[in-house]
């Protein structure tokens, strides 16, 4: 066969291609950016089907415009509704699992440093690894580490070895001040998929079981996999859950919670918590870091062997925590509260990779919000053609809350980095297109006047637009600081400003008519936003944010800080009463005794206790 038609036959091969893909193959692969240890991360979809290989010859004979026809015609004929949907469903699953996914590499803030810094000697790594951040005497401090010699598997010269297996540590390394344990101090299972569907059940209006069972079926047929974390049920952690529930929900009492902690000192919540304490106190931060840190530990030694493949292969796009389950929520917020701090130690790389984490275990759902500051992180670590193409990316530009002022108005900024001024403006044009209010609060508060004649009363506000304009208004400063930059954007809005009066013009008309015969124009539609914008305003901790509130919010009963606005499931839910004794919940509020030591007589009759009950179920 000659040379030409090896060609003409290898051209056609691709037209075949691109017309099954609805998107070059270049773009599924696009966001492997932060995965350079991985570029080939997910296997590679089949993009022809296999009876096309049988009509080559035939395919030969014809010219390339009537071949790519027919092939057309023939894709739409040999292919149903279900295998089309399943085709899409592929490239939509590998097109968000290389959004979300990292290299275990990038969740190393040591990676970071040693980009940042040059090549930065083991010695200094380790000793900043070894310094303790918890005001631990040097008495004790040495017998930790003799304790450490003596527990095997414990730390290692990676600091990454855990007893009882050969796996290794993914999101921490092990501190002096760490005490050393051969017991999990977690659960981790993975949830079968007949098991998953309850979680999807009471979520859907719509939809019955078959079609969530199929759903569920296509994703298992991708890859996917459900996991959650669960409590240890044993005498000690029921009596470290009701210390800490009586300590924060019954009466708070800060100081109890520290005891706590030295006779707990892998109690997730009891870590969360005394770290959030810490830091309002404002001194101490580096010691609410390094609680964080230890509580992200409890959870990476806990880890499920499955999900810790997933994890190593960079397929945590794969992997699912069902936030209904209440340690799911708590590992949920360990990670949200180590993506602040290693953002306060201006390591933007590696929180961005953490986003990604975040992102990955609940893409959908998105329970904290991730879409309302990922934009920052990306911006912040340099990550310029990420940030455009998460914008681009399936999981954006399918539902419309994703597109949040965040990202609409950060890809501005990315394509004004990347020198491509006339993207930007498009850019700018779509993003002012979907948040002409946040674009109008943005000119005001970056713009180079404020010379427009405007007010907020001539927009259509809700709280769900003031609160994520908000999220973006208290970071975009820092973001916007290039001269040039305000510029382009006080210029560019002038002239979208301008255009939107003349076209809103007849519309001011209209309602100041029907004003005069009685009738309002209420801007102000609705106080619903969804939860995970609430959940992120709260978490935030940012007074500007939290004002934007809605009142109301603040009178339910389910607003606490370990757990803020739990998902309502009564059959797959779980929260933390479920883990407390109410005996000894009863017994501390009567006597009070909740720091004061008397708890030998309490567990010991838990003890007798279940040893009865053991004995009753034998007989």
């Amino acid at each position: 066969m000659s040379s030409r038609a090896l060609r003409r036959l290898e051209r056609q091969k691709l037209e075949n291609e691109l017309s099954i893909s609805p998107e070059p193959e270049r773009n599924a692969n696009a966001f492997a950016l932060l995965n350079d240890e991985q570029t080939r991360a997910t296997p590679k979809q089949p993009n022809e089907p296999p009876k096309n290989k049988n009509n080559k010859k035939k395919q030969q004979q014809k010219k390339a415009t009537t071949n790519k026809k027919k092939q057309q015609n023939k894709i739409v004929d040999e292919y149903g509704d279900d295998e089309f949907d399943k085709i899409l469903e592929q490239m939509r699953i590998k097109d968000d699992q290389t959004t979300t996914s990292s290299s275990v590499g990038s969740l190393d803030q040591d990676n970071e440093y040693k980009n940042l810094f040059g090549n930065l000697s083991m010695n200094t790594i380790e000793d900043a690894n070894s310094t303790t951040s918890m005001g631990m005497s040097p008495e004790m401090l040495q017998q930790f580490k003799r304790l450490a010699k003596l527990t095997r598997g414990w730390g290692g010269k990676d600091r990454r070895g855990i007893p009882g297996t050969t796996r290794k540590l993914i999101f921490s390394k092990i501190k002096d001040d760490w005490l050393p344990t051969t017991l999990k101090p977690l659960n981790m299972e993975e949830i079968k998929p007949d098991d998953y569907v309850n979680f999807l059940d009471y979520k859907e209006d719509t939809a019955d079981l078959e079609e969530l069972q199929l759903k569920i079926n296509k994703e298992v047929n991708l890859g996917v996999k459900y996991f959650q974390f669960s409590k240890i049920n044993n005498i000690k952690e029921r009596v470290a859950n009701t210390r800490f529930y009586a300590s924060v929900v019954m009466s708070p009492d800060p100081e109890s919670l520290m005891q706590q902690l030295q006779q707990y000192p892998y109690h997730v919540e009891t870590l969360l918590q005394v770290a959030m304490v810490l830091l309002r106190q404002g001194d101490n931060k580096s010691t609410s870091n390094a609680l964080v840190e230890r509580a992200l530990f409890a959870f990476d030694r806990s880890l499920h062997k499955g999900f810790h493949e997933l994890l190593y292969q960079a397929s945590n796009g794969l992997a699912r925590l069902p936030y209904e389950r209440f340690m799911n929520r708590q590992f949920y917020l360990c990670l949200f509260r180590y993506i602040t701090a290693l953002g306060e130690r201006s390591t933007f790389y590696t929180a961005l990779a953490y986003c990604k984490l975040l992102l990955s275990l609940s893409p959908a759902e998105d329970p904290l919000g991730v879409r309302y500051f990922i934009d920052f992180y990306a911006l912040m670590s340099e990550e310029w053609k990420y940030m455009v193409q998460f914008a681009e990316s399936p999981l954006v530009t399918t539902y419309t809350r994703w597109y949040t002022p965040g990202i609409a108005f950060s890809t501005v900024l990315a394509h004004l980095k990347l020198n491509q001024e006339e993207k930007a403006r498009g850019a700018l044009k779509k993003a002012f297109e979907a948040h002409p209010y946040t674009a109008y609060k943005l000119y005001k508060q970056i713009g180079l006047s404020n010379d427009l004649s405007l007010s907020e009363g001539s927009f259509k506000i809700d709280t769900e637009v003031e609160i994520a304009t908000e999220t973006y208004l208290v970071r975009c400063t820092i973001m916007w600081n290039d001269q040039s930059h305000r510029q382009f954007l006080h210029d560019e809005l002038e002239k979208l400003f301008s255009d939107w009066k003349l076209q809103n013009s007849n519309n001011g008309v209209f309602s100041s008519i029907l004003g005069s015969f009685g009738f309002k124009d209420n801007k102000k539609e609705s106080n619903n936003a969804p939860f995970n914008l609430l959940r992120f305003a709260i978490l935030s901790g940012e007074n500007k944010i939290m004002a934007k509130l809605p009142q109301q919010l603040w009178s339910r009963n389910d607003i606490f800080e370990y757990d803020i606005l739990p998902p309502k499931q009564d059959e797959e839910q779980t929260v933390l009463t479920d883990y407390v004794d109410q005996n000894l919940l009863g017994s501390i509020i009567q006597s009070r005794t909740a720091d004061e030591g008397n708890f030998d007589e309490i567990i010991r009759g838990l003890e007798l206790q279940n040893v009865e009950e053991a004995e009753n179920q034998q007989d």
